[in-house]
């Protein structure tokens, strides 16, 4: 019972609070200021473009051997665009669709804990398209400067079309695997040009990986600096994980 009281008093003052607020206008002039006060949203709808990576150091959690991002004239690049509805003071809402490019360059893949003749010369190609939902906290320290934190989840539905092909069993690519001091794949696992050598791989007879799930969450950590350019314009500088590492700008418009 005495619970019950203590809720039904807090529920009260909470109700009490625009009363007290109301009253403190009294005065006309502060009449338009009200007004103001009752249609606080703003919307942005922002374009971005951001450099993406999942460190190696992370892939070297389940593979001993394996390419990586920004690597071998690899780039890698997620494409979007957001939309922010901001409630007055308090907080950001966002829902944002992007288009990420995972894909590393193709080389010999070796999975933690298995012997160096196991790697498999890998094609891997991986896309995301992602829509992700998201809460922003923000300090408008200037009219023109905010810095902001977020975090948000979503679905990201995977495209891969990662392709295995193991080297010839007798070859000396085969036998070579894992034994260089500097490379791990010998010389005779590639042409003279740098290509792979089809005598010592067995492109004819790919292993599709299939472990790739084809819906994955997507988890945002975000943290920038929005800049607002006159009434309307918007730049943000912004960086953190989706689950990759990613860091960017986006630019766009607010109302």
């Amino acid at each position: 019972m005495v619970a019950r009281l203590i809720l039904l008093g807090l529920i009260l003052s909470l109700l009490s609070i625009p009363t007290v607020a109301s009253a403190q206008h009294g005065d006309i002039t502060d009449g338009v200021r009200f007004e103001d006060e009752l249609d606080p949203n703003e919307f942005m709808l922002n374009a971005r473009i951001r450099a993406i990576a999942i460190p190696s150091f992370v892939l070297g959690i389940f593979f001993e051997e394996h390419s990586s991002h920004w690597s071998d004239g690899q780039r890698n690049f997620s494409y979007g665009a957001e939309f922010v509805w901001r409630r007055g003071n308090d907080f950001e809402l966002g829902v944002a669709a992007d288009y990420a490019d995972l894909s590393m360059s193709d080389s010999f893949w070796n999975e933690e804990g298995d012997d160096a003749q196991s790697a498999d010369w890998t094609e891997f190609d991986l896309k995301v398209w992602s829509v992700v939902f998201s809460a922003y906290w923000f300090w408008d320290v200037e009219p023109w400067f905010t810095p902001y934190i977020g975090g948000g989840i979503g679905p990201g539905f995977v495209i891969d079309n990662i392709q295995r092909y193991e080297p010839h069993p007798d070859s000396a690519c085969h036998a070579g695997l894992g034994g260089g001091s500097a490379t791990f794949a010998p010389p005779e696992c590639f042409l003279e040009d740098g290509e792979p050598s089809e005598e010592a791989i067995d492109f004819e007879n790919p292993d599709t990986e299939n472990d790739v799930p084809p819906v994955v969450p997507m988890i945002n950590l975000t943290a920038g600096l929005r800049f607002n350019i006159k009434d309307h314009g918007v730049f943000k500088v912004e960086t953190g994980l989706y689950p990759y590492l990613f860091a960017g700008v986006g630019f766009g418009g607010q109302w």
